[in-house]
């Protein structure tokens, strides 16, 4: 950056521990013809982003795989999406691509002989995105359904999700969306119709608790849509009817933390456990059960997840993961914990909602579910602690950092006109532009 502000060259980078504002803004300095003019990027560039590049480089043909724990080949689609980054959509259908190898490769004088990693390369870059075989993992999973193998993995959870049929229905909405599963079209296409019929009755015999009275299968059509247990759905149910999740959004987190410490087990289903993993690291890997992994994350996002929403800046969370005030470096346990949990965190906020609206609309009732419930997931997601703080956070636009727009919050919120606590949250939204202009107004 210039001493006048602005951008004129230079380079950024690209990465999975970016947060949404830092990406947004890496990319478009990078499309910008006065911007910057490299951008270097782990394997997230190279998923099907269309950027203005016109020479990829790529290092190496090979990553490190954290599941094996050591270095990868790339499969030859990889290599093909990240070449496929050069060439300006729009502009020029070609662009210039360089592969420096993992391994050098030599070449024997006295023998005439080329290393054969030469050829393992030459053999990728012969084949086509056209040519890759695609599958889809949905017909493993039929077939195991079909073959009543349905107890643990993939199976069992896909059944989990499959909606369940009303009464009345003119066809059970899962058979629905089986039949538009690529494994269906496929089988199509071979003219086994028998196969996809087979496999969507395999499926809706074998659906979980699917001869419940139609009363009580709004429960069964949330657990379906979350991938939860109803056991779990039924004990939201009975904080909601204590008056549990009545108050302001901080004191719903709060109760929902409470409720999963009388059984932290529970976190295990409702975050998945690879986040978690890549958060906490090795050594919480060898903890020596689930239980004490859900302790330990527990008492951790407990602390965290209250802060983030009170919109300090990420140094701040990375102090209360560490534990210390120094040596924060990049703060990535912060990161982690932003892109990984909170998201997960969101989905868990969105539960009570879920659950009070199926409820009402399976026994009629219109009544609207109060706002700050009803906007719970988006307030945790943005990092906010109330629906005037996410309104505000939505109306600076992400160009506005998730800090800067708490500022903004912190300097109207006086001025903020009372609302109806079961209002559109539209309605919400301007009446944080009224506290805006009203408090513009009193600074002139």
């Amino acid at each position: 950056m210039e001493d006048d502000g602005l951008v004129r060259t230079g380079a950024a980078s690209h990465h999975g521990l970016l947060l949404r504002e830092e990406r947004e803004l890496h990319e478009s300095l990078f499309r910008r013809p006065n911007g910057i003019r490299a951008l270097f990027a782990t394997s997230t560039l190279a998923q099907g982003m269309n950027l203005p590049s016109e020479v990829v480089i790529i290092s190496g043909d090979s990553r490190f795989d954290p599941g094996a724990d050591k270095m990868k080949k790339l499969e030859a689609h990889e290599l093909l999406n990240a070449a496929g980054r050069a060439g300006r959509a729009g502009e020029g259908s070609q662009g210039f691509v360089l592969l420096v190898p993992s391994k050098v490769i030599d070449f024997d004088d006295q023998k005439n002989q080329i290393s054969g990693h030469w050829m393992e390369l030459q053999a990728i870059f012969e084949q086509a995105d056209q040519c890759l075989v695609i599958d889809d993992p949905m017909e493993t999973v039929l077939d195991q359904i079909h073959d009543s193998v349905t107890k643990t993995g993939t199976a069992s959870y896909l059944l989990s999700k499959l909606p369940l049929a009303l009464a009345g229905a003119e066809e059970d909405p899962a058979a629905t969306l089986l039949k538009r599963t690529f494994a269906a079209y496929r089988a199509g296409l071979r003219g086994d119709h028998n196969w996809v019929q087979s496999r969507i009755d395999a499926a809706i015999a074998a659906r979980a608790n699917a001869n419940l009275p139609d009363k009580e299968k709004w429960i069964e059509q949330v657990a379906g849509s979350t991938g939860l247990s109803v056991g779990i759905l039924q004990q939201l149910i009975e904080l909601i009817d204590a008056g549990a999740f009545d108050g302001t959004a901080l004191e719903i987190v709060a109760a929902l933390l409470a409720w999963l410490d009388t059984n932290p087990i529970m976190l295990m289903d409702l975050v998945r456990p690879d986040s978690l993993e890549e958060l906490f690291g090795e050594k919480y890997k060898k903890l020596s059960s689930d239980t004490e992994r859900a302790k330990q994350a527990l008492s951790i996002i407990a602390k965290l997840w209250p802060l983030w929403m009170s919109g300090v800046p990420l140094c701040r969370l990375e102090e209360e993961f560490l534990g210390r005030h120094d040596k924060l470096g990049y703060c990535e346990n912060a990161r982690r914990f932003a892109s990984r949990i909170v998201p997960e965190l969101s989905f868990v906020s969105t539960l009570p909602a879920r659950l009070l609206a199926a409820r009402r609309k399976a026994a009629g009732d219109d009544a609207p579910i109060r706002t700050v419930l009803a906007t719970l997931g988006g307030i945790v997601r943005e990092g906010c602690d109330s629906t005037e703080s996410l309104a505000t956070r939505l109306n600076c636009g992400r160009t506005v950092s998730r800090v800067a727009s708490r500022r903004i919050f912190d300097s109207i919120k006086t001025y903020i006109p009372p609302g109806n606590p079961h209002e559109d949250f539209e309605e919400t939204r301007q009446r944080m532009v009224r506290a805006d202009a009203v408090s513009r107004f009193e600074d002139l």
